[in-house]
């Protein structure tokens, strides 16, 4: 195995992330799923430990903008938040669309400006909540995590909801919803692309190298395409 030799130190590293199966969660306290295993699948490779840190996604977040040495990732990539990290590398594809209760069959969505008519449950510095104020949706209702919007949709207190396609099914079965209640109406393409790894601005420049060098190893040397492989319904 090629190990990247550098001065790093890994106390001066936090890694921080969301709750969000299959990209990442936590069984008995140690990080699990698609994103997070190619994380440590990059820390093994530049010869680095570091515990990975779960936090409602608006705490990681802030986390990432107040210090430095902050590796975060299952981050989405878009023109707003350019120039707030360091980009190590697309890590694992996403798609976005939008849910409703299947028995209000009133709501019908064809296109971006029809949703525009109904509210939209999105929570803090999500990348949905960027990307529907840049689109100028008049009715948003933001609340502190996804799974306070999942419950508000399952309640009848929101029209719609914005959501990661490949994790809908598993936060629903998580809140004991059935999933035939639910039904996708529409995707945004403009949110279906790829999560990344970024660190914090000010950010120890070696490690920025390091986490980028290591992320193309794995991708070459047949890592990254095993780990995909466990998780196929990501795609």
């Amino acid at each position: 195995m090629l190990l990247i030799a550098s001065p790093l130190k890994a106390e001066s590293l936090r890694i921080v992330t969301e709750e969000l199966a299959p990209c990442g969660f936590q069984v008995d306290d140690e990080a699990r799923g698609f994103c997070s295993e190619v994380v440590l699948a990059v820390l093994k490779q530049i010869n680095l430990q570091a515990p990975i840190e779960f936090y409602p996604w608006a705490r990681a977040y802030e986390i990432a903008q107040a210090e430095k040495n902050i590796l975060i990732y299952s981050i989405a990539r878009i023109p707003e938040r350019e120039a707030l990290f360091h980009w190590v590398g697309a890590i694992a594809p996403y798609k976005t669309s939008l849910y409703k209760l299947k028995a209000n069959t009133s709501i019908q969505v064809n296109s971006i400006n029809q949703a525009k008519k109904y509210q939209i449950g999105v929570a803090l510095d999500d990348v949905r909540l960027t990307y529907l104020q840049r689109h100028k949706f008049p009715s948003l209702k933001t609340v502190s995590s996804n799974v306070l919007n999942i419950r508000l949709l399952a309640n009848n207190r929101i029209d719609l909801i914005a959501y990661d396609e490949a994790s809908f099914a598993q936060i629903l079965q998580d809140e004991g919803l059935d999933a035939s209640l639910f039904e996708r109406v529409f995707r945004l393409d403009e949110l279906s692309d790829q999560v990344y790894m970024a660190f914090s601005l000010g950010s120890d420049t070696n490690l920025v190298t390091a986490f980028r060098d290591g992320l193309k190893i794995i991708k070459m040397n047949g890592i990254y395409d095993q780990i995909q492989i466990k998780y196929r319904n990501i795609e």
